[in-house]
């Protein structure tokens, strides 16, 4: 029989849509029947920043690169001379040197070592996200003061202070409303096999609702397979990592279509390269992780994974970019750690009183896989 139309539009709510209304509405969204034995695999085509380019978000700009922090540090009449087309040479070679400090320090290896200014942030009310804290308005417990956003489908409550910090750089906002570098990158590793993730649901004997679902939200070393579209062939097989670090339980509940967990601690690998050339040590961390994903009438899933990252985490790949990242892409990674420090409001230090994590939502799309689990045995996952 096919699913109502509160189906719909727990479903589209999620992806940031709205449901349409019509007799054809809920034969557009039955779902399959889950599995016999209660299993189903995924495999993550997306996992990288929630991003909402209200056109409101940044009337003073994006945030400024290494060159133009360089240059307003500067008196007026020394920035406009360098700023003459006989002068770009020397403009470009110090603005490089000021990305440089002593010892060979470069301003994303050790931004901590760097005084950089704060950088533009959003200004927007609306921003994708989760409610994290349990909160409206205001700060939950164990939280430190920020202002919530509303989703792009009205829900308030949202915490997403990640993008707050980070969504005015050139990273973020793309041209035209599409999707920015640091998107395309995240979702790139996914595609490589740099860092591919999967998940395994069990026990669930419905798709539209059921009281209880376990989900193994994992990282896996096998290279998903492309057509030539590079778009992900679906019913691949996956082994979920042997490392027992990268494999993470959550607990959580269907209703109407869409699979919400409880918050857990989540952590998978970040690698750069395969093999883990650049990079290997590098992790997702997320405190409080969870997700809310509706299925979709394809047997994919899409929606969000939100929680609390340790603050310098959030630029961690721009990091390991190190002087590249600063004098090729321009970032000023000194700047936007001060903001994501200043703009932190979750993971609060009790003896410091100073939030030492940072809200922040992921997009996440996967389609079908099998997926094959190694439960945790002797190797403690800590």
């Amino acid at each position: 029989m096919a699913l109502k139309l509160g189906l719909l539009a727990g479903a589209l709510a999620i992806a940031g849509g709205s449901a349409p209304t019509g007799s054809g509405a809920e034969a557009a969204v039955a779902l399959p029947a889950p599995p016999a034995n209660g299993e189903m695999g995924f495999i993550l085509t997306a996992f990288a920043p929630a991003v909402y380019q209200g056109k409101d978000d940044c009337p003073d700009g994006l945030a400024n690169t290494v060159r133009e922090n360089y240059l307003q540090s500067l008196v007026p009449t020394e920035r406009a001379r360098l700023l003459l087309p006989a002068s770009e040479p020397e403009l470009t070679r110090r603005w490089k040197d000021y990305a440089v400090g002593p010892n060979n320090t470069n301003i994303c290896a050790n931004p901590e070592l760097f005084d950089r200014p704060i950088q533009k942030t959003i200004q927007g009310k609306i921003a994708p996200g989760l409610n994290l804290d349990g909160k409206v308005s205001g700060a939950g417990a164990g939280a430190c003061a920020h202002n919530n956003f509303v989703s792009p489908t009205g829900e308030r409550g949202i915490d997403n202070q990640a993008y707050r910090a980070l969504g005015c750089s050139r990273n973020y906002r793309g041209v035209d409303g599409t999707a920015g570098d640091a998107v395309r990158g995240y979702n790139n590793f996914l595609a490589t096999g740099e860092h591919s993730m999967v998940l395994l649901l069990r026990g669930v004997d419905s798709l539209v609702n059921d009281d209880h679902v376990e989900i193994v939200f994992a990282t896996t070393s096998d290279r998903p397979v492309l057509d030539s579209k590079r778009n992900f062939i679906t019913g691949a097989s996956f082994a979920v990592s042997d490392n027992p670090r990268w494999r993470n339980v959550l607990h959580g509940r269907i209703v109407n279509g869409v699979l919400t967990t409880d918050p857990a601690d989540v952590r998978l690998t970040r690698r750069v390269g395969h093999g883990g050339i650049r990079g290997e040590n590098l992790e997702w961390q997320f405190r409080q992780g969870r997700f809310r994903l509706a299925f979709q009438p394809d047997g994919s899933i899409k929606g969000l994974f939100g929680g609390y990252q340790p603050v310098r985490s959030v630029i961690e790949m721009t990091i390991v970019g190190g002087i590249g990242a600063a004098t090729v892409a321009g970032i000023d990674c000194a700047a936007e750690l001060k903001t994501l420090q200043k703009m932190a409001d979750g993971l609060r230090d009790p003896k410091t009183g100073q939030c030492t994590g940072i809200s922040a939502a992921m997009d996440v799309a996967a389609v079908p896989a099998f997926v094959m689990d190694r439960p945790i045995t002797a190797m403690a996952r800590n």
